[in-house]
């Protein structure tokens, strides 16, 4: 067996030393890369504006008069369970759900008195079952009941326990 010489064991190192230094190279390559990106514009994620806008929804109490909400604005009723908008055309309501807990349902009510007491003429109607849609962004309408032949005073959103 042949002793191992000088040459011999510097060779190993030269075989992978080459490797190492191409590897070394492209981690430098990618890691300037990395921190450039950030801070090119085109690279941009999103822009944001700190200014202030007005609201888009007028905020009503809960329940509320019919004959107190405006022509042609949207309503917005912060509720501890939900929060949502709607439009009120004096006949049928349309919505969104901005946000909810998906483990209360939300019922609708139209109220035969202006307070929203309860009464055998109320019309009542489940916009959302607990743990089905709709979810947050989700829409709703609900008609006005053609069948009936008196109106309504009053409107109340609620989750019943």
């Amino acid at each position: 067996m042949a002793k191992p010489s000088r040459h011999n064991l510097r060779t190993p190192k030269t075989k992978y030393h080459h490797k190492l230094r191409i590897g070394a190279a492209v981690f430098t390559i990618l890691t300037l890369y990395l921190l450039w990106a950030p801070s090119n514009p085109a690279c941009a994620l999103e822009q944001i504006s700190l200014k202030k806008y007005p609201e888009l929804s007028l905020q009503v109490p809960n329940p509320m008069e019919t004959s107190k909400l405006q022509a042609r604005k949207t309503f917005q009723v912060n509720h501890q369970e939900f929060i949502l908008q709607f439009f009120f055309n004096d006949r049928d309501v349309f919505g969104y759900i901005l946000k909810r807990n998906k483990s209360r349902p939300i019922h609708f009510r139209w109220c035969f008195f202006r307070s929203c007491e309860e009464s055998p003429y109320d019309f009542k109607k489940v916009i959302a079952q607990a743990f089905n849609p709709p979810y947050d962004s989700g829409f709703f309408s609900i008609k006005f009941p053609s069948y009936l032949n008196y109106s309504f005073q009053g409107i109340e959103f609620s989750s019943p326990k």
